[in-house]
């Protein structure tokens, strides 16, 4: 789910009842909703049933389908330069 799309989009039970709908172990988020998904997944694994989740980040996560978008208006926009600008790592780890 990337970007926002892990937050619920209006609905913050959806990432919950998509893993359990879809019996889904990992689920790869962009922004999360710590009350809700991480509860969701820790409860689960306490309860024995394989859930995780790796979270990428909202930049990170959208970064693929940029990189593509730019090449896809290309040519609907013949003439005009597109160019895709990484915005980089927003984060210093330390």
């Amino acid at each position: 789910m990337v970007g926002g799309g892990s937050l619920g989009l209006g609905r913050e039970q959806m990432p919950m009842e998509l893993m359990q709908e879809k019996n889904l172990d990992v689920m790869i988020c962009g922004d999360i909703t710590e009350w809700t998904l991480c509860a969701y997944v820790n409860d689960a694994a306490m309860l024995g049933q394989n859930k995780a989740m790796i979270v990428i980040g909202h930049e990170r996560s959208e970064e693929w389908g940029m990189k593509y978008m730019a090449e896809w208006l290309a040519p609907l926009v013949s003439g005009l330069p597109v160019t895709f600008v990484d915005a980089k790592e927003p984060f210093i780890y330390l």
